[in-house]
């Protein structure tokens, strides 16, 4: 008996020393372990406009391939408001894990002029990560407005204005080439923002408005319908999708101001989580199903570098000062 107890205390005592071997190993590769979990759930990517427009337009074509990448469902969530500012405040809100992401539009980089009471700071409450995509601003008006170019429009606008036009929202890029265009030829028509493209696009369509700058992917279809009519994009040169339109800088020398879009975090990711984000937002904007989804909207594919994208958002923060100082754009 006594054999037999001294055996089965070996036993025990090896069991013992093989559990805390095995627990050992484990703990230690805990820190490895953890660092390789990112994803390990949903992402969220916050939409800061209404369905239709140009961010949710990207949103839908980067999405599916964006979470095959990552090995998550990518879960749109619109949220319109303040010409993004609702949205952004959210994400600036947002625990910085990498599982709450957002599509910025150009208006991100000049809210903190226009929108009051913001919750964030601009300069450092995100990560900016990539700027993704351009699209051209179009102008465009009414199909059954007396006008067949910018000159005629701006003549037009002279001896009507009451005139209103429309915006995806303030500070939107729509608005601001709007606004230059009232400082370039003086005049003084009444601006209307909207909560996206897609109902200043209702609107237009409506009649309740005469003419709007806007993102060419969402108006391109409306324009090769004929149901509204391009007078001239707003980009360096013109586009491949209207090759016949003119770039307002052929009569306005200087004048350029196209939709930019792009994703952002919280501030304050690891390093490893954000890297993964922008190998993996690298693999997406290089695919060539998505590319050419981009291209059939009139999408310019630009994916650069953090660095590059914090200075855009600067540049045209900069471009937005001078504007709000000569009263030309304010606050809402």
């Amino acid at each position: 008996m006594k054999r037999m107890t001294r055996g089965l205390r070996g036993v025990a005592a090896h069991m013992m020393a093989t559990a805390v071997t095995l627990a050992a190993a484990l703990l230690g590769s805990a820190p490895a372990a953890a660092q390789q979990a990112y994803p390990n759930q949903p992402i969220r990517l916050i939409v800061p406009f209404a369905p239709g427009g140009a961010v949710d337009q990207t949103a839908r074509t980067i999405s599916n391939a964006l979470g095959k990448q990552l090995g998550q469902t990518v879960v749109i969530e619109n949220k319109p408001g303040a010409s993004g500012s609702l949205g952004a405040g959210d994400l600036a809100r947002a625990k910085p894990d990498g599982y709450t992401l957002m599509l910025a539009l150009d208006s991100q980089a000049v809210n903190h002029y226009t929108v009051k009471n913001l919750r964030f700071d601009t300069f450092t409450s995100f990560d900016y990560l990539s700027l993704l995509v351009t699209t051209p601003q179009v102008l465009v008006v009414r199909s059954d407005m007396p006008v067949k170019n910018l000159d005629q429009l701006v003549a037009y606008l002279k001896t009507h204005p009451e005139t209103s036009y429309g915006s995806a929202g303030t500070a939107s890029a729509g608005h601001v080439n709007s606004a230059q265009l009232n400082i370039a030829r003086q005049l003084s028509t009444t601006h209307i923002p909207y909560k996206g493209a897609a109902p200043l696009l209702t609107d237009l369509l409506g009649g309740h408005i005469q003419y709007a700058f806007a993102g060419l992917s969402v108006m391109l279809p409306h324009i090769q319908a004929g149901k509204i009519r391009a007078l001239a994009v707003s980009s360096p040169k013109r586009s491949a999708m209207l090759p016949d339109v003119p770039t307002m800088s052929e009569t306005i020398p200087g004048f350029e101001y196209p939709t930019w879009i792009g994703l952002v975090a919280p501030k304050g990711l690891p390093a490893d989580v954000r890297e993964k984000l922008l190998a993996a937002t690298r693999e997406v904007m290089h695919d060539p199903e998505v590319s050419k989804r981009f291209a059939e909207n009139a999408f310019d594919i630009v994916n650069n570098s953090p660095e590059a994208f914090s200075a855009r958002v600067k540049k045209d923060s900069d471009v937005m000062a001078e504007l709000v100082k000569r009263k030309i754009i304010v606050s809402e």
